[in-house]
């Protein structure tokens, strides 16, 4: 029995609800095709290696803290089985009776850090992996578990039934604050769409650019009837785009699920929206939703978040 497997056996006999989520978020996948990325040539890049018919890339999918939503959106793809088949697919609990420990080209990996003994495992799955892909809002962010980092565990005891958990507990955490991504597929869940691109262009030795504008540069409303013109809110502004803006095309405001912007300005977006008659509470809860205040870079949001956090004592 391998590293990884010896984790999760440890995991699922001390901690069965580990990996387990029920809270899920509005799909942004459906009825939209994510904006085709730039194509970067890969010839002379560290990250990836000029595909061969001689041998397959040898790829894993990982599971952590989550729903498990991006890992069945994938399977849930058309083509998915053809799309497989030019890969190597040694690790993926959904699909592999018995899964076998290697060196991966790619670890594909969903889910947030919550316990010490993820945090371990995320760091061999890294060792052994050319490239890593954080795949989904939990990966990227934290997602909805994060929102359980405002809970004091005394407070958690009253709902977690494993008490266990608890003692292992750390805040819930993106991969990268912990390791190293390569490549972010953001959402919740992820774009088929976005998915089957990245995988495309690897085959050919080429990466997908990751998305830089915000959502309302994919928005139909924007400069007609906005959202926030009606004082409706919506986070468009501050959220990364490249999902063709699938919620607000389908009359829902943006509620940043594929996380806020590197620029994205939250103290304004606080001042908007009490504007608008939100209490501070509801403007907290927006902006932590998908746990963007955890992410070690983004000091505006935890400064925000703060800011409203305060305001509540």
């Amino acid at each position: 029995m391998g590293e990884y497997e010896e984790q999760e056996q440890a995991e699922k006999t001390k901690d069965p609800s580990i990996s387990t989520s029920v809270l899920t978020a509005p799909s942004a996948s459906t009825g939209s095709k994510a904006t085709v990325a730039q194509d970067t040539d890969l010839s002379t890049s560290p990250r990836a290696e000029k595909i061969t018919e001689k041998k397959k890339p040898v790829i894993g999918f990982f599971t952590f803290t989550c729903c498990e939503g991006c890992l069945f959106t994938i399977l849930f793809i058309d083509k998915i089985t053809e799309l497989l088949s030019n890969f190597d697919v040694q690790y993926f609990d959904l699909l592999n009776e018995k899964n076998k420990e290697t060196e991966f080209d790619i670890a594909f990996v969903e889910g947030t850090i919550t316990t010490k003994k993820e945090a371990e495992k995320i760091k061999i799955i890294r060792k052994k992996s050319k490239m890593l892909v954080a795949l989904g809002a939990c990966a990227c962010q934290g997602g909805i578990p994060a929102m359980r980092n405002f809970i004091e565990n005394e407070e958690l005891k009253a709902y977690v039934y494993n008490q266990q958990l608890l003692e292992d507990s750390i805040p819930a955490q993106p991969l990268e604050n912990f390791v190293k991504v390569d490549h972010h597929l953001y959402g919740c869940p992820i774009i088929k769409e976005e998915f089957v691109e990245f995988c495309e262009k690897y085959l050919k030795g080429k990466e997908a650019k990751e998305f830089e504008g915000p959502v309302c540069a994919e928005c139909p409303r924007r400069g007609v009837d906005c959202f926030l013109k009606e004082k409706i809110e919506c986070m468009g502004a501050m959220t990364r785009g490249g999902c063709n803006a699938a919620c607000i095309r389908e009359g829902i405001p943006c509620i940043m699920c594929r996380g806020p912007l590197p620029t994205a300005n939250f103290a304004a977006e606080v001042k908007l929206f009490e504007g608008f008659g939100l209490s501070e509470r509801d403007v907290m809860n927006r902006l932590t939703r998908f746990g963007e205040a955890f992410k070690n870079k983004d000091k505006k949001t935890e400064s925000a978040v703060n800011i409203t956090a305060n305001k509540n004592q």
